[in-house]
């Protein structure tokens, strides 16, 4: 049996089509960030590369959390969708980031405006630790690195113990941090030991000296300690923790520690810039002894976490096993999402790929890391994939998430934001859309005096499916045509009906209203294609067809029931599976596959000499039902 059907195979040659004169469309968004929209419509793929030039001034990157909060009590437990979190920051751009284990915990490292919330991936039994992103205090340059994490908590009688985490739940005897970040009241587990801490010089930052006076000491917690705003909550799970925070910090202590982030053999170095001088709350120069790299992640304004890392100096160089990923992860096709930088860390390259659809199969890693390089980039790391790769431009969606435009809320994100735009994001809440009055029926009004507000116009409004349009914006007495750099189109039709690339190219994919939406001047407008099933040539209507006859060798008792599938062209249907059911009787099989000739046959045994009946049925074609032969 052919792998592709004859309707994707309309729906991949349709969007060939639509695209095949303009395979790449390039959008200014502001002074330093362009988006790039990629149609390949052989493999076929669907890329979208925003280019961002970290040195222009009005360009700002930053690291978002799902909700502003960690945990939540929501269905997505914190998580929040990419578009609508864009509209919200008022963000130019937006990706999604890290893994979550479907709350809105990351499970890598991430730091959002010099704070700290969430502690590198540090590994399991399949590998690790694994790979992040981080961009200077400046916001000028990005770095990319494996990173490990320590965590060093010590007592005021002296006494230190490893912290584990950072705003997560502990696993057992194990120490973690809780700010406000993760929400109202910490998750540790009933019978540890928490310590509330008030005046601490706070923001929470990697290789910091964070100090605090210890509050109150909760031995044999319920688990669910107030986070005051301007303080932590060291939590000691049952166990080791538990012991030692019940047995060396008291009320009115002042206690200190150090959250270590930096490479793997740099982390004892990078507790130890917590003693360097700082210029402010940043270390001020690196010092003797000091590994660089510690310092720079001393000096990390927004961060997020990833892996497998794609391009090393300038080479793909994907180990994913090393980061603690499968080979089917790697080398399988997927969507996917990427961030990169050129060699000197100055440019960035945010990237996705759509996937797991008939316009987009979507990428290995090592395809992925190809075209990262293509684009630029000299150094990237793989975020989040499948179901989570969402790219917004303005507060709407371009890319295709899971092929229906479905979006998967997500933990942290990585923006854009740029004090010049020349694409104003969406609103939170849409304008009502623009009244239409018919002039004629308004007495005494001239038509002149009635002007239509923006409208979104499709050369054609009704589709087959896999049929093909073209959109523009009219707006007065001004045509705006798709490819305009002042329009963006969502990619992503209502309810996956079908697909809007960024030169204003629709292909219908799915049968039912298909609502396009359009990003012009700040403000959303729509229109609507009927996409209708495609009418199938009666000579490719296959049915099935059944014959019963006695048999031979035991006529009275015994039947032979031949089926034979074939079209309107008499072409045979192969390898079809076939199904039956018998009653007053049994058969030598009930499923079996048609052949070459698009037949099969069964052998029933009936209870009796009359009476018995069979159905035959072959997927979604009309079942047959006949009688047992007299």
């Amino acid at each position: 049996m052919n792998k592709t059907s004859p309707l994707s195979l309309v729906l991949l040659l349709s969007f060939a089509a639509s695209v095949c004169q303009a395979s790449t469309v390039t959008k200014r968004l502001a002074p330093g960030v362009t988006l790039t929209q990629e149609i390949d419509t052989k493999t076929p793929l669907v890329i979208n590369v925003v280019s961002v030039d970290l040195t222009v001034a009005s360009v700002h990157p930053e690291v978002a959390i799902g909700q502003d909060k960690i945990a939540g009590s929501d269905v997505t437990k914190g998580r929040e969708d990419v578009a609508q979190i864009a509209k919200r920051h008022r963000a130019l751009v937006a990706v999604n980031g890290d893994y979550f284990p479907y709350t809105g915990d990351p499970l890598g490292v991430g730091i959002r405006n010099g704070e700290i919330f969430s502690e590198p991936w540090t590994g399991n039994a399949k590998g690790g630790p694994r790979a992040a992103m981080g961009i200077t205090d400046d916001g000028k340059r990005a770095l990319f690195d494996v990173l490990g994490f320590l965590g060093d908590f010590q007592a005021a009688d002296g006494q230190r113990v490893v912290i584990r985490g950072i705003n997560r739940a502990g696993g057992p005897g194990e120490i973690v941090v809780y700010s406000s970040i993760y929400g109202d009241a910490t998750a540790n587990k009933p019978g540890g030991t928490d310590i509330v801490l008030s005046g601490v010089n706070l923001p929470l930052r990697a290789n910091k000296m964070v100090q605090g006076k210890v509050e109150a000491v909760l031995a044999s917690s319920n688990g669910v300690t107030p986070i005051p705003a301007n303080g932590l909550v060291i939590a000691g799970a049952p166990g080791a923790g538990s012991n030692f925070l019940s047995a060396h910090v008291h009320a009115g202590d002042t206690v200190g520690f150090v959250l270590g982030v930096g490479t793997p053999n740099s982390l004892t170095s990078s507790v130890q810039v917590a003693n360097l001088p700082r210029e402010g709350d940043l270390p001020s120069r690196a010092g003797a002894g000091i590994d660089r790299k510690a310092f720079l992640w001393g000096r990390i304004s927004h961060a997020i976490g990833g892996g497998p890392r794609l391009l090393v100096g300038g080479q793909i160089s994907v180990d994913g096993a090393a980061e603690g990923f499968d080979s089917n992860f790697t080398d399988s096709t997927h969507p996917r999402t990427a961030v990169g930088t050129n060699a000197e860390g100055s440019r960035l390259y945010i990237v996705t790929v759509d996937g797991r659809q008939t316009i987009s199969k979507g990428v290995s890693l090592a395809a992925m890391a190809a075209i990262m390089k293509r684009y630029g980039a000299s150094e990237a790391i793989n975020l989040d994939g499948g179901g989570s790769t969402s790219m917004a431009v303005g507060g709407i969606t371009i890319s295709s998430p899971g092929g229906v435009g479905d979006e998967r809320p997500v933990a942290d994100m990585l923006l854009i934001g740029s004090d010049k735009p020349y694409i104003q994001t969406a609103p939170e809440q849409p304008l009502l859309p623009v009244m239409e009055i018919q002039p004629e029926n308004v007495v005494g009004m001239p038509p002149a005096a009635f002007v239509r507000g923006p409208q979104v116009v499709a050369a054609a409004s009704t589709l087959p499916i896999g049929g093909v349009t073209t959109l523009k914006i009219v707006d007065g007495a001004k045509t705006i045509k798709g490819d305009a750099a002042e329009v963006i189109w969502q990619g992503p039709a209502s309810g996956g009906a079908g697909f809007v690339d960024q030169s204003g190219g629709f292909v219908a994919l799915a049968a039912g209203a298909a609502k396009i939406t359009a990003l012009y001047k700040g403000q959303l407008y729509s229109t609507t294609i009927t996409v209708s099933p495609p009418v199938v040539p009666v000579t490719d209507i296959y049915a099935v067809r059944a014959r019963i006859a006695a048999d031979p060798a035991s006529p009275t008792r015994r039947s032979v029931l031949s089926v034979q599938i074939l079209n309107g062209a008499q072409k045979p249907g192969q390898a079809m599976p076939v199904h039956i059911e018998v009653t007053g009787g049994k058969a030598d099989r009930v499923d079996a596959p048609t052949d070459a000739d698009g037949g099969v046959t069964f052998r029933i045994n009936w209870d009796s000499v009359a009476g018995g009946l069979v159905t035959v049925s072959s997927g979604t074609l009309a079942s047959v039902t006949i009688g047992q032969p007299k």
